[in-house]
């Protein structure tokens, strides 16, 4: 029943839009440059190796993957940004291939794009080729650690055949005719054209504005928080203030309680706009929108904001709620982040905070982490191009949000943007194309959005 109600299978990313008005002639095989190897493009790149097989390796883009410090860097625990020892908020079966949603109907003897993509790439693949299986499932088929992603990234990466180039990008530009990019190695500095990219990466972390003369150490990020766990772990007084009210919030400000909650002199304020951290909407009903995004342009504009910050943006995950809320050391603050000071003679930072229209309050702590999420923007940094200075630009709130209401079902920024054709950059694609565009909530319907004008 399920599938039949599906009216655009293969990735449809909203509702009534033809590949045609995305790409009007459509666009050939060439070659694609994604910046960095993470989730989005171990999808693609699984795709582009199914397609291959199928179609023929010239009817598919050649891919070359940028990454400067390792497969699944944000998930592996050597690069920072978690320990490896987080759990993810989604399930493994929430692989690379998810929701696997093209079936061949016209033949028995035909084999379909999501059958043998489950068969090479899924989490469950995975787990039989590396002698798992078993153990996970009678372990209850807990949602896969951190370290166990990176380590099924890169198994799908040596899958494919295409691992990724160890290089940093420095730069990207438009030629006239393609897109180059810049890079960095450790042999030296190099160039390549293609023609298109696709940009991944969760961003620059977003923070507290906060005053030069801070000592080294006492403002943290959910990026840098985790390489200087162990220093805030062994406090023995003081307050640790933790801003943010979404995922990154929860997990830290719940890794926080268990770390201190034998040291009851050691407070964990928990600064959120509402002082409450709410737990994931985690039902059929609010998950539905991931795997099927075909109506979402029917919802309000309003109303699709409200459904990612209830599953994504604005919500913890319900094991960190659980464990925050039996956590006698956290305390709730109410208010927006407005200014950090340092005050020298007590060693101690003052926070101050606005809730409404109320009048300023300041809030001492000794340590401050900002985890109030991550700048998707920031990512088109690389791009050199009028255009996206206008974007970046300091006040241009109305250009960006018409931006991302206008990206293509592609998930390449419109020409309107005053950008040329080809730059793909999907974390923005959120309002205009589905709620999992950002996340590991719909990796297979990103896969095929990308690249399926590229195929021939």
């Amino acid at each position: 029943m399920y599938r039949k109600s599906i009216k655009v299978i293969a990735g449809a990313t909203n509702s009534g839009t033809s590949n045609n008005t995305a790409n009007p002639g459509g666009r050939m095989a060439g070659k694609i440059a994604i910046v960095g190897a993470g989730a989005k493009a171990a999808a693609i790149v699984a795709r582009a190796s199914v397609l291959s097989e199928l179609k023929g390796g010239a009817s598919v883009p050649e891919i070359t993957v940028f990454e400067k410090d390792g497969v699944g860097a944000a998930w592996s625990g050597s690069y920072d940004y978690t320990n490896g020892a987080l759990r993810l908020c989604t399930s493994g079966e929430k692989d690379v291939g998810f929701p696997y949603q093209e079936f061949t109907a016209d033949s028995d003897t035909e084999v379909s794009i999501a059958a043998l993509l489950h068969a090479r790439f899924s989490w469950n693949s995975f787990l039989v080729a590396s002698g798992r299986l078993a153990e996970w499932v009678e372990r209850g088929r807990q949602h896969p650690s951190h370290r166990a992603w990176a380590q099924y990234l890169a198994w799908v990466f040596k899958q494919a055949d295409c691992w990724p180039t160890e290089a940093e990008v420095t730069a990207i530009r438009h030629t006239g005719t393609d897109w180059q990019v810049v890079y960095r190695t450790s042999a030296g500095d190099g160039a390549d054209n293609f023609d298109a990219i696709v940009l991944t990466g969760s961003g620059t972390p977003k923070s507290v504005p906060a005053d030069t003369d801070i000592p080294p150490g006492r403002i943290l990020d959910a990026k840098s928080f985790w390489p200087q766990r162990k220093t805030l772990s062994s406090l023995e007084t003081g307050t640790i203030m933790v801003v943010g009210d979404g995922g990154a919030a929860g997990t830290i400000a719940a890794w926080l309680a268990q770390a201190h909650a034998d040291r009851q002199a050691v407070a964990i304020a928990s600064l959120s706009p509402m002082g409450t951290l709410f737990p994931r909407g985690d039902g059929y009903s609010e998950r539905r929108w991931y795997s099927d995004p075909a109506n979402w342009q029917d919802l309000t504009p309003e109303h699709r904001q409200k459904l990612i910050d209830r599953t994504d943006s604005g919500v913890i995950s319900l094991h960190n709620k659980v464990v925050i809320d039996r956590a006698e050391n956290v305390h709730y603050i109410c208010g927006k982040g407005e200014a950090v000071t340092w005050d020298d003679v007590e060693e101690e930072l003052h926070v101050t905070f606005r809730y409404g229209d109320k009048p300023p309050v300041v809030a001492v702590a000794h340590y401050l982490i900002n985890a109030i999420g991550f700048d998707g923007w920031s990512n088109l940094a690389l791009v050199s191009h009028p255009a996206i200075n206008r974007l970046l630009a300091d006040g241009a709130d109305d250009l960006r949000k018409n931006c991302a209401d206008t990206i293509l079902p592609d998930l390449s920024l419109a020409p309107a943007t005053g950008l040329p054709r080809g730059l793909h950059v999907p974390a923005l694609g959120v309002l205009a194309h589905g709620p999992g565009m950002s996340n590991l909530g719909c990796l297979g319907l990103l896969a095929t959005a990308v690249l399926r004008d590229y195929i021939s």
